[in-house]
């Protein structure tokens, strides 16, 4: 269903600059189960590794020119190191150049540091694809910067870990971009592994790997549907999600949401009520990571519906960052027989997560691909889904 991304990376670079790259990474999409728009407050997030991937084939240069070719577009960026910074209007450059923009500064920042490794920026031929849909809510942007600082990390010698290297997507959304965004995406991307789910607590930057539970065994099948219904993350509402609950925070005493309760929120006077709503969805939202952690590993999937639909509904009620299409698409779930549906990632637009009982999985892609024709949208791309191959070096 996907492409070998590295393997057209390679080849693609081969016939744009003339020689084999001196290497190919790759780094996987995330599907996210639970915990968004949480880490900025501290929060937990619980989620894995998507099948589809990113790939950058990429060989260092002899002087300070970059060069990046993709099939994502005709646009091909030739620049300088020195010329490399955060521009005003943004575009698909952002995320290779910023990568190479959040590594050199590390170097910059960390070159006086004892045992800091002797590394030189250099210039670099980079070709990079991939099969994410791009806004599609599956961490196009994380799986991208990512396998670009996979490259850098060895092809300049950095030697970081890649839980480390989650810090330079982070920088490129955050800093080169200036979007605001959490850890969560970079590390589960660039931490995941095959069959495991990747919990990660935004206080400790805590990175678990938990056993995924047999859906098979419990007659179940994870759906995952791409809406067709692109988001940006750097969109305004989104700021303005996470301002509300800034405000709420501080009002409260606290630095983040996740030091508060929610019984709190609820009886403090003099908060906007809209504000509380956002709150209310981020304090109880860590609260269902950690219940859904708790029964994955003790009673299975089939005793997390609850908390699919739960979430879902906060984030429909109370965040307000689902869409028309994600709202008919959880609904459609659930009247098919899904024990749970919830939408993934920033939401939106995006994609949504569906689990359900496998005998129902037929019925439920025939009444989508229906009520789909009906609204006059395009057929969504429909498939299963389960923990899939982490980040690696492919070539």
């Amino acid at each position: 269903m996907f492409r070998n991304t590295s393997e057209v990376a390679a080849e693609a670079f081969t016939a744009v600059f003339g020689d084999a790259p001196e290497g190919v990474w790759s780094v996987p999409g995330r599907v996210s189960l639970m915990g968004d728009h949480t880490d900025l407050e501290d929060g937990l997030t619980f989620g894995y590794a998507h099948p589809a991937r990113s790939a950058a084939a990429v060989s260092r240069r002899d002087d300070n020119v970059v060069r990046v070719v993709t099939d994502l577009t005709s646009e091909q960026i030739e620049i300088t190191l020195p010329e490399i910074a955060p521009q005003q209007d943004h575009s698909w450059r952002d995320y290779p150049l910023g990568t190479i923009w959040a590594a050199s500064k590390h170097i910059q920042e960390n070159q006086d540091v004892e045992d800091f490794p002797a590394a030189a920026p250099t210039g670099l031929n980079i070709f990079i694809t991939t099969d994410l849909p791009i806004g599609g809510g599956l961490a196009s942007s994380a799986s991208i910067c990512g396998a670009i600082s996979l490259a850098i990390n060895t092809l300049w010698e950095l030697r970081l870990s890649n839980q480390d290297l989650a810090h330079f997507g982070y920088r490129v959304e955050n800093e080169y971009i200036g979007a605001s965004t959490g850890m969560s995406d970079h590390v589960t991307v660039l931490c995941a592994e095959a069959g495991k789910d990747v919990f990660y607590d935004s206080r400790g930057s805590d990175v678990s790997l938990i056993e995924g539970p047999d859906l098979a065994d419990e007659g179940l099948a994870q759906i995952l549907v791409e809406t067709g219904q692109v988001h940006r993350n750097w969109e305004n509402v989104v700021i303005d999600r996470h301002q509300a609950c800034t405000r709420v925070a501080k009002t409260l005493g606290y630095q983040y949401l996740r030091e508060a309760q929610h019984e709190e929120v609820e009886s403090a006077a003099h908060i906007d009520e809209v504000d509380r709503r956002r709150a209310s969805y981020v304090i109880n939202e860590i609260q269902r990571v950690l219940d859904l952690v708790r029964l994955v590993r003790t009673e299975g999937a089939k005793s997390t519906g609850h908390l699919f639909n739960a979430s879902q509904r906060s984030l429909r009620e109370d965040f307000e960052a689902t869409s028309e299409r994600i709202d008919v698409t959880t609904e459609l779930a659930l009247a098919a027989g899904a024990i749970g549906a919830r939408m993934t990632g920033s939401g939106f637009g995006g994609s949504v997560y569906v689990l359900i009982p496998a005998e129902r999985e037929p019925h439920f892609r025939q009444t989508l691909a229906a009520a789909y024709a009906e609204y006059g949208w395009d057929a969504p791309k429909v498939y299963e889904i389960s923990s899939s191959a982490g980040p690696r070096r492919d070539a």
